[in-house]
């Protein structure tokens, strides 16, 4: 298994895998600010300093503590203490539904309209609980599926080794340990690469 380190190049990098818990504790060794960045935030700002040897400027989202202060959940509302729960989904999903009350969740929709907002907060604009609304009202109504989240792998490649017609019959464990083959294994961590790498051991 790889292992994190200063000197390693980009390719080492991400042809590796990383639980959140070590790029959290090299990003810090590295000078990167952590606060509550996504996995795929923290790769990135990885792979810049692997890339030029510095560390990019960034400001990550404050931590938010359990039973802190939190915004007024209005419509006109700044967002400035956003907190990511059912609560806050729920209040959403109702200004959504006051305008089509047919509409349904699509998956993914959550990483997208968070990943909306902190690029609108990142750049300092400003926005309403009526804006993330109106966002999440256009990801619902998008026609097909939502992009994939950059981050999960293993979740893209249980869905690729489910769309794979050789794999009907299958379990979830037989899924899982597929997904621990090539995660151990060196390269991408891909549906496409597990199957390069299955005639070795037939």
């Amino acid at each position: 298994m790889a292992k994190l380190h200063a000197s390693m190049s980009v390719k080492e990098f991400d042809d590796g895998y990383f639980y959140a818990t070590e790029l959290k504790t090299f990003a810090r060794e590295l000078g990167i600010a952590v606060g509550r960045r996504r996995k795929l935030e923290l790769e990135a700002l990885i792979r810049d300093f692997l890339r030029t040897g510095t560390v990019t400027p960034a400001n990550p989202e404050p931590h938010q503590r359990p039973g802190g202060q939190r915004d007024t959940l209005a419509a006109e509302s700044t967002v400035r203490a956003y907190v990511d729960d059912r609560r806050t989904k729920t209040f959403l999903r109702a200004l959504v539904h006051a305008r089509d009350p047919a509409l349904r969740d699509k998956s993914g929709q959550w990483y997208w309209l968070n990943d909306w907002r902190r690029a609108q907060l990142q750049a300092g604009r400003r926005i309403t609980y009526a804006d993330l609304a109106n966002r999440l009202l256009e990801l619902m109504c998008s026609e097909g599926r939502l992009p994939r989240i950059p981050a999960a792998r293993f979740n893209n490649f249980v869905t690729d080794y489910w769309t794979d017609p050789a794999n009907k019959g299958n379990s979830r464990a037989d899924a899982v340990a597929a997904w621990e083959r090539i995660k151990a294994a060196p390269g991408p961590k891909t549906y496409e690469a597990y199957m390069a790498l299955v005639p070795e051991s037939t």
